[in-house]
């Protein structure tokens, strides 16, 4: 798929036609898997045994027990639950086993695995309502039109012969059953009888019942003393306040108080239960005094301690209208007239008349709470009492209770169990299946099922295909190579500047070598580096530059050293100055592809021992100069990193048009990463089909991590004689450009002889 302007993909066939394309490099594996699943099948088919089938109709009619309430016969041949019970176990190991018997398949002391050795499978499905299909596959043809019907036989004889076990059991067990319940039953009855007569649970419930009055009447007791209480408060108020000296009773009272206490003391006066006659026990000796003494009398009630004189709401009455009335008179006589001497005398007696209402009820309140202190203390003194009789009857009551229950249980129970023996015995309690052998539906004891001809052909031929096209696209999708130009651009985002196909160790070592000078290389390999040129020339850096050009890789053994020499030969061959520089201090071999003399070199230049001019060998090229790596000292990699190299650099850059560095591989050592900030940009080499995609995605967020610049990458060594390389790299190819070449030319290379750098 391409993309264009506007972002969206387009259809790409030549994309596709290259993918598949790379199926053609697995296409002895495709062979291979594709004979082995033809084999598989021949296999199959020659060493199956037949197999042979045949499928009959059963009636089926069902009877089980009915179910209570539901209104259901006894007898259904529809289907049920029961019904899917048969369809599990019809068709089990035990009814195969006995109609293989029946036919004397096996001998009696068979086992199921010896069945399977005759008759392998056996289904049983549901054909109607009343009807089920058993399907037999059989090896022998005779067994399988006879299995059917004598697998309905065994079930018919074991269902009987289970039946009988079943009810033998059944009676023999409800039995024992009915004798243990008709034992716990009179168990249960005497141990109520002596619980009735030990716990005495009708005298206590008398007495019980006698008592439940008791709590009730100690919380209103306890209530209308407490408002009494608030009452007595207010009188005991009345005579704190009364003059010094004065007497303590009633007629030392305002006018407004004794109106005041006749109307609180007016509304217990007909709640009080004190009678003219009765007893009471009461802290007050006779008189009528607020505050109790601390003696303790019985008095009998007297009509004049409960009765008053009349109604204090009349008198209170009347003292109103007198006292209108003198005010009135005050208006028209003197004090001393006689109409104001009898208003007077009136309204006085009035008064002692509400005077004495105050007393009389003030002793019949006094008398009410001597009674209902009284009580209180009977009703706390019997409430253990009531307490004691209640925890009695609970527990006695819940013993007997839980017999009662446990006496209702047995009772239930010898009742089912009556009903399930007389049930048993009647043969109502076994579920029932009646079976009829009706035919055949179809029989194939001719020609076998298995093993089927166009089954296994399609299968083999299934397998072929899965096989050949499978295993290679699993081994595609394992592989992590980087392979072609376009997927190394998806995976890192770079842009690839060329490839180069593969050729022998000396065909591409000769690429620095003009044809001028007698090399050997055909043109097809001048031409791929022609396009690096091009490429990295047409993407500058930043700054527009691309004079300084480090040459690295991922891993060692990639061919970098090769690509720099030829690339700077490139350079070269267009009129450009060049000067290749051996960075790669520990083994560096520029020397060898060129041919130059290893004494003079960076290992010297670097510590300052050479000097610019001895350092510099030519190549035999014009315009071609080249810094071999010199002998091999320890420490010299660190000067890379230093300013001396830096500056070494920036004198090169004034006398050269383009600077070729050969460095180390990128992953495992530093210098490459270091020497980023000297140089205008880096070319990543990349060996097809050999290194991973996540070495070089590793090696380029390196150098990106050291601020590089990347002009892009080199795909070394594609191998063009296979068909997905050759499709998607023609215009590299030997022949396109063989055909502009005279007939002596060089035929392309092949592939190369031996592993190199």
């Amino acid at each position: 798929m391409e993309h264009n302007p506007e972002g969206k993909q387009k259809f790409d066939p030549i994309k596709i036609l290259g993918q598949v394309l790379t199926y053609a490099r697995h296409i002895r594996l495709m062979m291979l898997m594709g004979a082995v699943g033809i084999c598989a099948g021949l296999v199959v088919y020659l060493y199956s045994v037949p197999t042979y089938q045949a499928k009959s109709l059963v009636a089926m009619r069902t009877y089980y027990t009915a179910m209570k309430g539901t209104g259901m016969p006894d007898e259904m041949g529809g289907i049920s639950i029961n019904s899917r019970t048969f369809l599990r176990g019809f068709p089990s190991r035990l009814i195969q086993l006995g109609a293989a018997k029946r036919l004397g398949l096996v001998g009696e002391r068979a086992t199921f695995e010896e069945v399977l050795t005759h008759v392998p499978n056996v289904t049983v499905s549901l054909f109607d309502a009343s009807h089920v299909e058993v399907t037999v596959y059989a090896f022998d043809p005779e067994v399988v039109t006879s299995f059917a019907q004598a697998m309905v036989e065994e079930y018919q004889d074991h269902q009987q012969k289970s039946w009988l076990e079943f009810r033998d059991r059944a009676l023999e067990r409800y039995a024992i059953q009915v004798r243990d319940l008709e034992q716990k039953v009179a168990d249960t009855m005497e141990e109520m009888t002596a619980m009735e007569r030990d716990q005495r649970l009708t005298e206590i419930s008398i007495e019980q019942q006698s008592l439940l009055e008791i709590p009730k009447d100690l919380v209103t007791t306890k209530e209308k003393l407490a408002r009494m209480d608030g009452i007595r408060q207010i009188m005991a108020k009345f005579e704190d306040v009364a003059p010094p000296g004065a007497k303590t009773d009633s007629g030392d009272l305002s006018p407004e108080q004794t109106l005041t206490l006749l109307s609180l003391l007016s509304g217990f006066e007909k709640e009080s239960d004190v009678q003219v006659g009765d007893v009471i026990q009461t802290n007050l000796p006779g008189t009528s005094t607020i505050r109790p003494s601390p003696a303790k009398s019985r008095i009998v009630v007297e009509p004049s301690k409960v009765e008053g004189l009349d109604s204090w709401r009349d008198l209170e009455k009347q003292k109103r209208l007198l006292e209108d009335q003198l005010t009135e008179a005050a208006k028209t006589y003197l004090p001393d007239h006689e109409i104001m001497r009898n208003l007077r005398a009136q309204y006085e007696e009035v008064q002692r008349s509400l005077m004495t209402e105050v007393r009389v009820m003030r002793e019949k309140f006094n008398l009410e709470y001597s009674r209902l202190e009284e009580k209180l203390s009977v009703l706390e003194s019997r409430i253990p009492e009531y307490q004691n009789v209640t925890e009695k009857l609970g527990k006695s009551s819940l013993a007997f209770s839980n017999i009662e229950n446990a006496q209702s249980m047995w009772d239930s129970a010898r009742e089912t169990l009556a009903k399930s023996l007389a049930s048993i015995t009647f043969n109502k309690d076994f579920d029932w299946v009646e079976l009829a052998f009706q035919g055949h539906i179809s029989v194939r004891d001719k020609i076998p099922v298995s093993p089927s001809k166009s089954k296994i052909a399609m299968i083999s031929l299934l397998l072929a295909v899965a096989g050949a096209v499978g295993v290679p696209t699993v081994l595609n999708l394992l592989s992590t190579s980087a392979n072609t130009v376009h997927q190394l651009e998806d995976t890192t985002g770079l842009l690839g500047l060329g490839i180069v196909p593969l050729a022998s160790k000396d065909y591409i070592e000769e690429v620095h070598r003009s044809p001028a000078q007698g090399a050997t290389v055909p043109n097809y390999l001048l031409e791929c580096f022609r396009v690096i040129r091009s490429n990295i020339c047409l993407n500058p850096n930043q700054h527009q530059r691309s004079q300084v050009i480090l040459i690295t890789s991922s891993r060692p053994q990639e061919g970098k050293t090769t690509q720099a020499a030829n690339l700077a030969w490139a350079f070269h061959s267009m009129g450009e100055r060049t000067l290749l520089i051996d960075c790669d201090l520990r083994r560096g071999r520029v020397h060898l592809l060129l041919g130059l003399d290893n004494t003079n070199g960076m290992t010297g230049l670097l510590p300052g021992n050479l000097g610019v001019p001895e350092s510099i060998q030519r190549t035999g090229l014009e315009l071609f100069d080249a810094i071999p790596r010199g002998p091999v000292v320890a420490g010299t990699t660190e000067i890379l990193c230093q300013d001396r190299f830096a500056k070494l650099i920036a004198h090169f850059r004034e006398h050269y048009d383009r600077i070729i560095l050969d460095t180390p591989p990128v992953l495992g050592l530093s210098e490459t990463s270091s020497l980023q900030r000297v140089v205008d940009g880096t070319v990543i080499v990349v060996r097809a089909e050999k290194t991973s995609r996540k070495d070089v995605l590793d090696a380029v967020n390196l150098l990106k991590k050291s601020g590089a610049y990347i002009f892009g990458f080199v795909l070394n060594a594609v191998d063009l004689s296979k068909a997905s390389n050759y499709y998607n790299y023609y215009y590299y190819s030997a022949p396109y450009y063989d055909q502009f070449e005279p007939d002596n030319a060089p035929a392309r290379a092949g592939k190369a002889s031996e592993a190199w750098r």
